[in-house]
């Protein structure tokens, strides 16, 4: 009896430290921010965006562009798991190469570029003192700008991406650099240079609602979310995804409001989706 009795409180112990074990270490969490598989919403490329009329100065990037891209935009975007991206070559023509406007002089004489900016991993992040120290479009626009006129100081100024046609045409920025998708519509607004980045628009919800959220239709009733004024807010209108829908600030801000459940789909460019998600693992 006496050890019936210690196998038995033996036992009692080692359930109460296991139960406690799992208590102090809880199951990893599972649901994770995941892309919707089959729906690739469209497929679009990334361009550099100056006030419309400033043909010379964006003639001057892409004349960069085309000198890097073999080389150092190569190195640059092996950096950051987007070499397979890249949309220019030593090949690409530059269609405004006779571009004859005086705003790449206005650059040179002021000394300085001064790039608009989100912040959007891995395009634009890790930011100190108002300027990104990392990201592919951060890199690439100091080798740019390096390649052309090393005496140009590069100026990384944060803005609302609503308002990036507005603060071109009054000059408070001379470009936006930062995944900007070049469209029709963009294209009549401002002056936009050759592709550099292929890009397409992906829908992203929490893995637990993968299955309900599977297909557009089946998202009808969801609560949706994009960057204000991005290519994944025309295609949530244009696709008529969900019922509901919340502007963000940011792609990042949708996609931390995905990830609280304030969202259940939202719309972001591939190329964040998939730097953000391989952060969850």
């Amino acid at each position: 009896m006496k050890k019936f009795l210690t196998l038995l409180l033996s036992l009692v112990v080692a359930l109460t430290a296991c139960v406690g074990l799992t208590a102090c270490n809880p199951p990893e969490d599972t649901n994770k921010p995941v892309i919707v598989s089959g729906i690739t919403l469209i497929e679009e490329q990334y361009g550099i965006a100056a006030k419309k009329g400033n043909d010379a100065l964006i003639s001057k990037v892409n004349d960069a562009l085309i000198a890097l891209a073999d080389g150092q935009m190569k190195t640059i975007a092996n950096t950051y798991g987007l070499a397979s991206e890249i949309a220019v070559t030593s090949t690409t023509t530059n269609p405004k190469a006779e571009a004859t406007d005086d705003s790449w002089d206005k650059i040179v004489t002021k000394g300085k570029v001064i790039i608009g900016y989100t912040i959007f991993a891995p395009i634009a992040y890790d930011v100190v003192n108002d300027q990104p120290t990392k990201g592919y479009d951060i890199e690439l626009a100091k080798a740019v700008f390096a390649q052309l006129d090393p005496n140009i100081e590069v100026e990384f100024f944060k803005i609302e991406w609503s308002a990036k046609e507005a603060m071109l045409e009054a000059g408070t920025i001379d470009l936006v650099w930062n995944g900007l998708t070049i469209t029709p519509a963009r294209s009549e607004e401002m002056c936009i240079s050759i592709p550099y980045l292929n890009n397409k628009q992906v829908a992203v919800v929490m893995s637990k609602n993968a299955e309900k959220y599977s297909t557009i239709d089946g998202m009808k009733d969801a609560i949706t979310g994009a960057e204000d004024g991005s290519a994944g807010e025309e295609q949530i209108a244009a696709k008529q995804i969900g019922s509901e829908y919340i502007k963000c600030k940011s792609q990042l801000d949708a996609f931390n409001m995905l990830k609280t459940g304030t969202l259940q789909v939202i719309v972001i460019d591939s190329v964040m989706a998939n730097y953000y998600i391989s952060l969850e693992d």
